[in-house]
């Protein structure tokens, strides 16, 4: 399920990223993958 949790984490980044104008996908995702084990 853990893929689950990360679709919801990248709907809310998006999100917030819209309304404040400083969020970007790409700096989430690089925050993600650099703190958890996720695909290996």
């Amino acid at each position: 399920m853990p893929e689950l949790a990360s679709e919801g984490l990248r709907a809310a980044s998006l999100a917030l990223g819209r309304l404040t104008g400083r969020v970007g996908v790409e700096q989430v995702l690089d925050v993600v993958f650099g703190s958890f084990c996720i695909g290996k």
